[in-house]
């Protein structure tokens, strides 16, 4: 035997054996963890917040990349709400964007042939969208600047123009007729 080999009398390749393994799990466990939170975190084509994919209306889809200068979506991207689908007529709705302020949440949604649509939810995470109460979407965004987006509502009834400047950190609402601005930073 090896010097050093047994100690008392008794073998040291068992409690080694032991230690090896225990820190192959350790080091695995961490590895997935770690793996599953830069999945579930960071699938956004922009750095986004937003809250990991859940349910059938987040499911990680595949898009072709854009072709209007916005970054495009990894292999893992996240879907949109099926509610904004539904608004849009068009799925899938990949996320770019999301942002949640103390009032509100915000999404930045691209389909598959460049369109970008903003989804707004006034009240916290979770809650019910509803059209022309909890919820506005908009079909007329455009980029604005390296990393925000600026979505324009026309009221149909007088012209009224409102602008949602929005960012991964905050929300800007702009009344071009008074001026106004209303800025929601990310909580």
């Amino acid at each position: 035997m090896a010097e050093g080999s047994t100690r008392g009398g008794r073998s040291t390749a068992g409690p080694l054996v032991l230690a090896v393994i225990f820190l192959a799990v350790l080091g695995a466990g961490a590895g997935f963890s770690l793996g599953t939170l830069a999945r579930d975190g960071h699938t956004t084509a922009i750095s986004s917040s937003g809250p990991p994919p859940t349910g059938s209306d987040r499911t990680p889809v595949s898009t072709p990349p854009a072709t209007d200068g916005t970054p495009s979506a990894s292999a893992s991207a996240v879907r949109c709400l099926a509610h904004t689908e539904q608004q849009a007529g068009a799925a899938p709705l990949i996320q770019l964007l999301y942002l949640h302020t103390k009032d509100s949440e915000v999404w930045i949604c691209r389909s598959t042939d460049g369109t970008l649509y903003y989804q707004g939810h006034k009240g916290q995470p979770g809650g019910t969208l509803t059209e022309g109460s909890t919820a506005l979407f908009l079909n007329t965004v455009e980029r604005e600047g390296g990393n925000g987006y600026v979505a324009t509502n026309t009221s149909p009834a007088d012209g009224h123009v409102t602008k949602y400047h929005v960012t991964s950190q905050r929300l800007i609402i702009e009344d071009t007729v008074t001026g106004g601005r209303e800025i929601q930073p990310a909580v």
